[in-house]
């Protein structure tokens, strides 16, 4: 057996090198069908807003506030809330690790929350335990993209000190 072994390295050795073309690591792993590009995207957008206790104000974006995403991928091991810091528009993106890709039905798995918001704005929410599911908004070519929407929160005094 181990001859044969042998044989059949100087075999494949010679014929790539009867070829003229030398592998690289890059070609090799394509090959093996070990490509390192993504093969799937998962994205997750949203924005968060402040709804102002006047009913003639407008809401107001909240930049600068983290939202978290967390999605139960059926093992009993806990999964972890993935957070993202929203921008100057108040809008978030999350770039769904690659292991989480594969859950079946993601709008009923996941879900997103606040869980900073700077002091400066003063929104809170009405309930410590606020979480909004997201929904599927575009698929094509393995890249999808879900949104929560608008994550409104209310301005007023917080609950806690």
């Amino acid at each position: 057996m181990r001859s044969f072994l042998l044989f059949f390295f100087f075999f494949l050795n010679g014929a790539f090198a009867a070829s003229g073309k030398i592998w690289s690591r890059t070609e090799m792993v394509e090959m093996a069908g070990y490509g390192e590009q993504k093969l799937s995207s998962v994205i997750i957008t949203g924005s968060l807003l402040c709804d102002s206790s006047n009913p003639r104000l407008h809401s107001i974006a909240i930049p600068g506030a983290t939202v978290a995403i967390k999605c139960n991928n059926g093992s009993k091991r806990r999964s972890k809330w993935i957070k993202a810091v929203t921008d100057e528009f108040g809008e978030f993106e999350i770039d769904l690790p690659s292991q989480l890709h594969a859950i079946p039905n993601l709008e009923n798995t996941c879900l997103i929350k606040p869980v900073h918001v700077p002091k400066l704005y003063r929104c809170y929410h009405t309930s410590t335990n606020i979480h909004k599911r997201i929904k599927l908004v575009s698929s094509t070519n393995g890249f999808r993209v879900y949104s929560s929407g608008k994550i409104r929160l209310q301005q007023g005094r917080s609950s806690r000190s």
